[in-house]
């Protein structure tokens, strides 16, 4: 019987408007309401995790999720927009190098601005730090389609990211190295894709050496 990575359980229901996975499965976890990209989001960074580098990490999230606990870090904040501790991801009022650890998972699609919001999260991140970025769809969908809106009969979002957006991190943040990483739920067996953005060639070296499935978007290659 499958169990949530995050909590362990092996009981899941539906998502919002009954959705089930590709295979028919529900994939909501009962216990602590993962659904499939945190549950893969946790596998993948606890493949690179360093106990003692976390432990002395300042860490940031941007709206409440999962994957991550707060109990890794030396230090946790999390901002909800229009809620608590509300911080515009297109203008973080927060200086430069912030925090060690950043999750910014779903949020990006929500913004009239993804690049703007892409830049400032490199920005407040430091020179030894990590940001796991996700968004819907990349693994599926090749070609980014953006109208302009908030789409609320499409969750709110302006655009569905394609994988050609990947062609744009060189321009948007040249000082950083992107890392695509995908991973596979062991609840639904449904893949996602998410990325890691780094300064730092010792984060660059641990996540291409954690799988097959990683591979340089943007940045500096493997020494």
């Amino acid at each position: 019987m499958p169990t949530c990575s995050i909590c362990g359980n092996s009981e899941f229901r539906a998502g919002p408007n009954n959705r089930l996975s590709s295979e028919g499965l529900p994939p909501v976890c009962t216990k602590c309401g993962s659904l499939e990209r945190q549950r893969i989001g946790r596998e993948l960074i606890e493949s690179i995790r360093e106990r003692q580098k976390f432990q002395n990490y300042r860490m940031i999230m941007f709206s409440k999720d999962c994957t991550v606990p707060m109990g890794w870090f030396k230090s946790g904040e999390i901002s909800v927009y229009d809620h608590q501790n509300s911080l515009d991801v297109q203008n973080i009022d927060r200086p430069d190098g912030s925090y060690d650890f950043i999750i910014c998972s779903h949020v990006i699609e929500h913004v009239a601005d993804p690049r703007r919001a892409i830049k400032e999260l490199t920005r407040i991140l430091s020179e030894e730090g990590l940001i796991l970025l996700a968004y819907p769809l990349p693994v599926r969908c090749e070609k980014t389609r953006d109208w302009g809106y908030p789409d609320w009969s499409n969750h709110g979002h302006y655009r569905v990211f394609g994988r050609d957006f990947e062609t744009e991190y060189a321009t948007i943040i040249p000082q950083a190295t992107v890392i695509g990483s995908r991973g596979i739920d062991s609840v639904t067996h449904d893949e996602d894709l998410v990325y890691f953005i780094t300064k730092n060639s010792y984060w660059v070296q641990r996540i291409l050496s954690s799988g097959e499935k990683t591979y340089v978007v943007s940045g500096q290659k493997q020494r």
